[in-house]
């Protein structure tokens, strides 16, 4: 019998490495940092140009088999942009997971990202394919479980043990801190990781004083990339509307 393979899909940026780092400080599941970002970047498959190494055994169904096979030994958790798996998604692709979704505000993860790659294409913003993969959930098998970044880094014991119990796992206090250090799940994309790589635990964002929202303070190059990009913009504030209405609140 097949373990169950939980998946947090997400956008760039969206605090999600550090609730993987939490996933993998509780010990009992087999973590899989974005598999299905091999297919994207690097595989026959690809979408992306980005990069020109390819990894011929990294198929969307190559990859498949090796989350399901891991499933054969042990509980699976899997973190992933929803966008690494653009042309998979579709009901029966995402039945073999328990799936769930972590938000953030777009101006914050766009910002975000503009700042490590500014020249990131309307699809990697990430919020067209997480909507998708969000309705074909809801579709098969009812609301899934959604998770707002801000809200988690702010009030992460809450938050988690929520999502624990809606996922039918316990919830395990001691994993909310962690020793500082890359850990082996991160080998592909270290690079992207080095903030929560040096912290032990949920870092609560900064909030403008009256605001009551996270700070954001975008450089030049990040505001010029957002200011050239005010579709993406207004389509992933539409996308987070959607999935941040039926949120798990603290």
């Amino acid at each position: 019998m097949r373990n169950p393979i939980i998946v947090l899909w997400t956008t760039p940026r969206s605090r999600s490495t550090a609730f993987e780092r939490m996933m993998i400080e509780r010990g009992d599941h087999t973590v899989l940092d974005e598999p299905f970002s091999a297919r994207y970047y690097f595989s026959s498959e690809r979408r992306s140009l980005r990069y020109d190494v390819e990894e011929p055994e990294s198929t969307g169904g190559r990859v498949l088999e090796r989350i399901l096979s891991e499933a054969e030994l042990a509980p699976v958790f899997v973190k992933d942009m929803a966008y690494h798996a653009t042309g998979l998604l579709s009901g029966e692709f995402l039945s073999h997971f328990t799936n769930t979704f972590l938000i953030r505000e777009p101006e914050a993860t766009l910002t975000s990202f503009a700042r490590k790659w500014p020249d990131f294409t309307d699809e990697e913003a990430g919020f067209s394919a997480l909507g998708q993969a969000y309705d074909l959930t809801r579709e098969e098998h009812g609301t899934p479980v959604v998770l707002d970044g801000d809200e988690l880094a702010s009030q992460p014991a809450r938050m988690i043990d929520q999502w624990c119990r809606a996922v039918g796992i316990p919830f395990l206090p001691e994993a909310l801190t962690w020793q500082p250090g890359m850990v082996p799940e991160w080998s592909r994309w270290q690079d992207w990781y080095s903030g929560v790589a040096e912290s032990s635990g949920f870092v609560a964002p900064q909030v403008r004083p009256g605001r009551g929202r996270p700070a954001t303070e975008p450089g030049a190059e990040a505001r010029a990339v957002l200011s050239e990009r005010a579709g993406v913009l207004s389509g992933a504030r539409e996308v987070y509307r959607r999935l941040a209405e039926s949120r798990l609140t603290p």
